[in-house]
């Protein structure tokens, strides 16, 4: 029992620090620029200059990147994007507003 109680404890930190974040997430919530490739300071799919379909980034409706990685907790806290150039391949990282 004690075992069992220990691995609990310990399994806590892991469950709440990874999980991948759905596509209406990724839509509706604004993105700052971390590191790497960079499509602008602040990404937000309103349809306006950038929008999100499926896993693609377009902008003005032409496909410019993809998000090859998605993560956060389950707390909402420290979500992030990691999203690839169509035209390069260069990766670069995004981080929720």
């Amino acid at each position: 029992m004690k075992t069992v109680t220990i691995l609990t404890i310990l399994s806590l930190p892991l469950v709440t620090s990874c999980t991948t974040l759905s596509p209406e997430h990724i839509r509706g919530h604004k993105w700052l620029y971390g590191q790497g490739y960079r499509i602008g300071d602040q990404l937000q799919f309103d349809n306006k200059t950038f929008s999100f379909n499926g896993d693609t980034i377009m902008k003005s409706n032409l496909p410019i990147a993809v998000v090859v990685m998605s993560s956060g907790d389950l707390l909402g806290n420290n979500n992030d994007i990691t999203i690839q150039s169509l035209a390069t391949g260069e990766e670069g990282l995004y981080h929720e507003k």
